[in-house]
């Protein structure tokens, strides 16, 4: 079969040789050969907006240089989109046989896997608890901090419950620390798997909105290098193929 696609290839008498359309330039962070049989997905659709949910996501798209079509979708277009999607929610991503897929966690790891960025082994294990404790961490900010459409409601009931409920974030961030690597700014030997991605996409987040103090301290380092990655840079300041995106999680007011 090798050597019957290598004849394939050979350009036929009096036709020019056709050249294979040019792929954009492998991320320097790129895991290389897909993993789990994984293809990236031909189209991925969220709301304009720097979320914990959808940043993970937009962010692998940009690691793995996926040819995948980003869509940022804007409230008022939203309506008119939300029946057309699987479960009528964003994200959602539509596969290359055209089957659409939902769930960000979901849609994460395929991204990750098709750049072979799942991890392996050792880092595979690392990752996959990661996205577990951020999970629960994602929950504890979300339960006590403002967003672009929650702010107008928050009172100082809800801001008593902030500083009530702040420590046990930060307490609870604290448990990373112990799981760094000695160079204190990667958690597995490629430093780029889907769970560390995971982790900072929600730290940028929480750090731009009312948790400045997370991109600070024993994880610094970590933050620091995650969002100099090119294509992570590229979504934070508005040039990747999401365009600029709005802060979902805002200061407290």
């Amino acid at each position: 079969q090798a050597f019957l696609a290598r004849l394939e290839r050979k350009p036929r008498k009096g036709r020019p040789f056709a050249m294979a359309p040019k792929k954009r330039p492998a991320s320097a962070m790129s895991g290389g050969e897909p993993q789990l049989s994984l293809k990236a997905p031909k189209k991925f659709a969220y709301f304009a907006l720097m979320t914990p949910v959808g940043l993970p996501s937009q962010c692998m798209l940009e690691i793995s240089n996926a040819k995948t079509e980003g869509l940022s979708v804007k409230m008022d277009e939203w309506p008119e989109m939300k029946p057309k999607t699987p479960t009528g929610k964003l994200p959602y991503a539509e596969m290359p046989d055209g089957k659409c897929i939902a769930e960000s966690g979901a849609i994460g790891r395929i991204f990750a896997g098709a750049a072979g960025l799942l991890g392996k082994g050792n880092d595979y294990m690392v990752s996959e608890m990661l996205v577990g404790m951020t999970t629960d961490l994602n929950k504890m900010v979300m339960n006590i901090c403002p967003s672009s459409f929650t702010v107008k409601d928050f009172d100082d009931a809800k801001k008593a419950a902030f500083e009530e409920g702040k420590p046990g974030v930060m307490e609870f961030l604290a448990k990373y620390d112990s799981m760094l690597l000695t160079k204190g700014d990667r958690f597995t030997k490629s430093g780029m798997t889907f769970g560390e991605v995971d982790l900072f996409c929600k730290l940028a987040c929480y750090a731009g909105g009312p948790l400045p103090e997370v991109a600070q301290g024993k994880l610094a380092a970590f933050y620091k290098r995650m969002a100099e990655e090119p294509g992570i840079k590229k979504v934070l300041d508005g040039t990747s193929r999401f365009g600029p995106l709005a802060q979902y999680l805002i200061p407290i007011p």
